[in-house]
């Protein structure tokens, strides 16, 4: 079973204590779980694992402990692997950060709590124990944890490894607010009531469409602690042209330069792929697609034609 880890896993440690973190977003959304995140396409799990816990929490970790690796099936994301790490830390202060709730607790709690992902009792009471690095796959079956596995780390396991992603990922911070192109973020029912309900080009539009048309773009959200207040996405083959659609920032956030910062983003995705057109189209948006876009009205508009179904919505 050839297994490349897509994400870290980090217990932090500090006396008798270990650092956890209430989900805001799934998966395991409203779980305490240990900090880490994506493995950067070119990083290596130790990599990924210093980065992500000095974004999460500050703490410059200089030795990370590799202590195991996790897989699954049958759960809510597709089956991935995950790399799990420990590390001492000298003190108890951190700082916040767009994932969720930090705080201290004790190890006992950490290993026993309903409140706590289920699988963390299975694995971190071994970690804490001292055993040496194992394989733990967990399968589930209706969101229920059915089967348990603990077994050597595979023969072809290679921690030193740099990770190559399908698809490019990319976070960036602004104060309270970030901007990801993480779907597991995208808060559907929130891109739902505005397009189908508050937009003109896609009053009405189902939401099994958008989650369609999501599955198949490049999408961009930005996040207020935690709440999605703006999105968009680029349809694009990566080498020839690109579509942007579906803008939109939330009433109540407009005027922050949320929408130059959705339009800036994605236009940069694009040039970084050498893509030479992008189309777009707009009602009343000229000005700031322009600005921050670089767009201009189509030079020789016949040339373009399009193909509508009035029974689709």
């Amino acid at each position: 079973m050839k297994v490349i880890p897509g994400f870290t896993l980090c217990f932090l440690l500090h006396d008798q204590d270990v650092l956890m973190l209430h989900r805001r977003f799934p998966p395991n959304q409203g779980l305490w779980n240990g900090v880490g995140g994506h493995i950067d396409p070119g990083e290596t799990p130790l990599q990924a694992v210093i980065r992500e816990v000095r974004e999460e929490t500050g703490y410059q970790i200089q030795e990370p402990k590799f202590a195991g690796l996790l897989t699954w099936e049958g759960f809510e994301i597709p089956p991935g692997g995950i790399a799990i790490f420990t590390a001492e830390v000298p003190h108890r202060e951190f700082f916040t950060n767009h994932e969720g709730e930090l705080a201290w607790v004790s190890q006992e709690w950490a290993c026993t709590s309903p409140d706590v992902v289920d699988n963390i009792h299975v694995f971190l009471p071994r970690i804490l124990a001292g055993e040496t690095a194992q394989h733990y796959h967990f399968v589930y079956d209706a969101g229920i944890r059915v089967a348990d596995r603990i077994t050597p780390l595979p023969a072809d396991f290679d921690l030193d490894k740099p990770y190559q992603a399908e698809d490019e990922r990319f976070e960036e911070s602004r104060g309270d607010f970030l901007l990801s192109t993480d779907k597991e973020r995208l808060q559907i029912e929130v891109i739902e009531k505005f397009l189908s309900q508050g937009s003109y080009w896609a009053a009405g539009r189902p939401v099994a469409v958008i989650q369609r048309s999501i599955q198949h773009s490049i999408c961009y959200g930005i996040y207020h602690l935690g709440r999605q207040v703006a999105f968009a996405r680029l349809v694009t083959d990566r080498a020839t042209f690109a579509w942007l659609a579906d803008v939109f920032v939330s009433e109540a956030y407009r005027g922050r330069g949320l929408g130059k910062w959705l339009v800036e983003t994605a236009c940069q995705f694009v040039d970084d792929y050498g893509i030479k057109r992008t189309l777009l189209a707009t009602r009343d948006a000229h000005e700031l697609y322009a600005r921050y876009g670089g767009f201009q009205i189509l030079a020789s508009p016949e040339k373009y034609m399009s193909r509508f179904n009035p029974e689709v919505k």
